[in-house]
């Protein structure tokens, strides 16, 4: 019964870890789609407004060549007729331009109803055309003026006249069909966001609700183990201490996923509303997210890994990997980490092929630069290597100018749960605990110590099976800055 209630717990643990992971990927998805949604709205209405205020000057344009034929009318030697031209030029552009935004644009179809939108498009045409029978018109009445033919001058002007109210009253009707625009596109703006609002609170809902299940299932596993105790006999006083063990067990890892699962899951809604509010961009808000969801699925592989490891049930996967490489992919890694103040630098000596379990130890580096960025504020990382051949060991060096480990930490600073502090940074010390289970598996050693007033952790391989990359032999001793 106690294997059972194991393997359940693990399977119900895993499945709970997993579904609040897929619900950070659709908000992340669906955080993308929303911005470029409302991004592509905002830039289609700041256009509409540039094309709207073109249509409305056409008006005061009409005005002024109305003027211009009234001071014809009055004072026969008047001979500006050359300006009605320039105003035409610039009408007639800005409705070429005005008419191509209407019929070639099709978010209007968007916003407006497809009887409305053939409406629009059909007074726009017919709005053109009108203003090509004015040109006509003005162009005949500037003929005459010039002629000196009074009495068609002032047939062709009465002409005119009825023409530029037509074409103000068509305008105005156009206007109209056009106001109807900003409402929808700010309607359909606050639509997605109140969509995404519904998603935000019902993705925080289902979050409750597993994390909720997950505490159930931890406390069903509690109930279940003392019922298993009671009713055992002073025969089963072995098997009742190893149930007292897991749920010791029990409790570090409440401990663990409470703290370490909840905390990164609301910065993630904190950069949305950042971003809706224009404090920072749409590019900054999906860095913060995309880091965030980055530091929640490391937080979720350590205390999978921090299972395993009090399962004794951590594997390793050897194969032959150049230790020079392993380490330069983890530092070109390390150079996108958002907190990094100063640069890793590192010198490297011969490399050589080791058997070991690359991604492991990876993990290993990682977490120990991730601590070293952590507390290193100004100056530099370093990292080098040393082959000791006669030893038969490799022995790997990473230092910081940060201050130096405290010496009430340093006795314990590969336990579980020692806080490490520097002003108001803190963390728990689960990467450099399964670090060392990691190297121990690999019947290496890694220690901590201080020197020169500076922290230094150093990490040892034993060389059973390695041989020397003879194709690296030239750049044995390699020095990059990052």
């Amino acid at each position: 019964m106690l294997l059972e209630i194991k393997s359940h717990s693990q399977f119900r643990i895993a499945v709970c870890i997993s579904i609040i992971i897929l619900l950070l990927g659709i908000v992340i998805v669906f955080t993308v789609k929303t911005m470029e949604e409302i991004n592509h709205n905002f830039n289609y209405h700041d256009e509409y407004v540039q094309k709207l205020s073109n249509f409305e000057s056409m008006k005061s344009k009409y005005e002024k060549q109305m003027r211009i034929f009234e001071i014809m009318s009055s004072e026969k030697k008047y001979v500006e007729g050359g300006s009605f031209w320039i105003y035409n030029t610039e009408i007639k552009t800005d409705l070429q331009d005005f008419n191509d935004f209407v019929m070639k644009n099709q978010k209007i179809d968007e916003y407006l109803t497809g009887k409305k939108s053939l409406e629009l498009q059909k007074k726009v045409l017919s709005y053109y055309e009108l203003h090509l029978t004015y040109e006509n018109s003005a162009s005949e009445l500037l003929k005459y003026f010039y002629e000196g033919n009074q009495s068609e001058f002032i047939r062709e002007y009465n002409v005119v006249k009825s023409l530029h109210l037509e074409l103000l009253e068509k305008n105005e009707e156009i206007k109209q069909i056009l106001q109807i625009i900003p409402i929808y596109s700010k309607l359909s703006t606050e639509y997605i966001i109140n969509n995404f609002q519904i998603l935000q609170l019902t993705m925080t809902v289902i979050v409750g609700i597993v994390t909720t299940m997950l505490v159930f299932f931890l406390n069903q596993i509690s109930a279940n183990l003392k019922l298993e105790i009671k009713s055992q006999t002073k025969n089963l006083q072995k098997l009742n201490n190893k149930l007292r063990r897991i749920d010791s067990k029990r409790k570090e890892f409440i401990s663990i996923a409470s703290h370490e699962l909840k905390g990164p899951i609301q910065p993630i809604f904190g950069f949305v509303e950042l971003a809706k509010t224009e404090i920072i961009s749409k590019h900054e808000a999906l860095e913060g997210i995309a880091n965030v969801a980055l530091n929640l699925e490391n937080i979720a592989n350590n205390v999978l890994d921090l299972t395993k490891i009090e399962n004794n049930e951590l594997e390793l996967y050897h194969e032959k990997c150049n230790i020079n490489d392993i380490i330069q992919e983890v530092v070109n890694s390390e150079n996108f980490n958002p907190e990094k103040k100063v640069p890793i630098k590192t010198k490297l000596d011969v490399d050589v092929v080791l058997s070991l379990d690359k991604t492991r130890i990876k993990q290993v580096f990682r977490n120990i630069i991730d601590n070293c960025i952590k507390f290193t504020e100004s100056g530099e990382i370093k990292i080098h290597t040393h082959l000791l051949k006669e030893e038969k060991s490799l022995k790997i060096f990473c230092t910081d100018s940060g201050p130096e480990i405290p010496k009430e930490i340093l006795p314990r600073i590969f336990k579980k749960f020692v806080t490490h502090g520097n002003g108001n940074i803190s963390s728990v010390g689960l990467g450099l605990y399964i670090s060392k289970k990691i190297i121990d598996a690999h019947n290496g050693e890694i220690s901590a110590y201080n020197q020169n007033k500076h922290p230094v952790f150093e990490i040892t391989l034993p060389l059973v099976t390695f041989q020397i990359n003879r194709k690296r032999d030239e750049s044995s001793k390699l020095q990059t800055a990052i």
